[in-house]
């Protein structure tokens, strides 16, 4: 039961390709003698003879075909697959003259041999001798072996590439799974001499008996509370990578610091989804090489975070680690720098 299913779902999966394959090697094969047409005087028997000369390869095409796909669709890494392919190959040619023979004699229309014997006053043709049922089994089977091993070989390099660009497909994502993995460490991670520094500020706040003290303590735990890692979180928005920035910066202040004043109109777009810990590198590097006075960061189809600074554009290792996450997430960032600002341009994939 199980063969016969194979055989019957090997048949339904014929491509239009493996036809057009078969069906043309036969009409080709059929053709071949169709030129002693010219020696020959047919007169009105041309239609019948060209009928005669060109079904009765598509039957033998027909028959190939059900004995050849059922082989071609067994496990392509079975052992015996090409000797399958051969023998499927071999019983479809002498089926495909078991066939014929009969069915060339039932038919009324008459073969290029009858009309040569018929020109030439010669005897009819005789349709079967040992001989030539051998040799018509032969003449079908080695063309038709050439055409399945033709078939068999492109199989063979579309499942390679299939497996190629399986393999491929697999190797990013594993990438973008130990990518993530970095990101969630680099979300996880809290500057220890920022952190000490901005608890050693609140101390001495408190100490001094500073109005301030309360408002530093406030925003030291809404940065802890926005920069650790939130576990049940499969990533950020636009929005945290914002209030992530906007605690940085309040830190910064608090130390004394100069840090630019950050300007942030998101809205309904401050849920858009965003690997972690993209945006804030570049803030950090930007307070780092120079004193940008404002910092803004806004959304028109692209992501934009810019400064009040030229001169940030120049690469770096910073920089460049990420350009590599973004890379591995399809993403692109295009840094412009001139008439006294830089913008960092974020695209992100759909």
């Amino acid at each position: 039961m199980n063969a016969l299913r194979h055989v019957l779902q090997s048949w339904r999966s014929l491509r239009l390709n493996e036809a057009v394959v078969f069906v043309s090697a036969a009409l080709l094969f059929g053709a071949i003698d169709l030129t002693s047409l010219l020696e020959l005087r047919v007169g009105d028997q041309l239609p019948q003879v060209l009928a005669r000369q060109l079904s009765l390869p598509l039957i033998s095409c027909a028959v190939l075909l059900l004995c050849w796909l059922p082989a071609a669709r067994s496990s392509p890494i079975h052992p015996a697959r090409r000797q399958r392919l051969v023998a499927a190959t071999l019983l479809g040619s002498v089926l495909a003259m078991a066939v014929i023979y009969p069915l060339a004699a039932a038919l009324p229309w008459p073969s290029l041999c009858d009309i040569y014997a018929q020109t030439h006053g010669k005897i009819k043709c005789t349709m079967f001798r040992v001989n030539a049922v051998i040799g018509d089994t032969l003449w079908v089977f080695m063309p038709a072996l050439m055409i399945v091993g033709v078939l068999e070989f492109r199989t063979l390099r579309r499942r390679q590439d299939q497996a190629a660009q399986d393999l491929l497909r697999e190797h990013s994502q594993l990438r973008r799974h130990a990518l993530a993995s970095r990101l969630a460490a680099l979300q996880a991670q809290v500057d220890p001499a920022l952190l000490f520094d901005a608890l050693v500020s609140v101390e001495q706040a408190y100490g001094r008996e500073d109005p301030t003290a309360s408002a530093r303590l406030e925003r030291l735990i809404r940065h802890l509370r926005v920069a650790l890692p939130r576990l049940r979180d499969a990533g950020a928005t636009l929005g945290s990578e914002a209030e992530l920035i906007a605690s940085y910066l309040d830190l910064l202040r608090d130390l004394n610091g100069n840090p630019p004043a950050f300007d942030c109109e998101l809205g309904p777009r401050g849920a858009t989804q965003l690997p972690p810990m993209l945006l804030l590198p570049l803030v950090q590097r930007a307070v780092r090489l120079g004193h940008p006075g404002r910092c803004w960061l806004s959304v028109d189809g692209s992501i934009t975070l810019g400064f009040d600074q030229e001169g940030l554009c120049s690469d770096d290792a910073d920089l460049a680690s990420l350009r590599e996450r973004l890379a591995v997430l399809g993403a692109k960032l295009v840094c412009t720098s001139g008439n006294g600002r830089t913008e960092f341009i974020l695209d992100l994939p759909a």
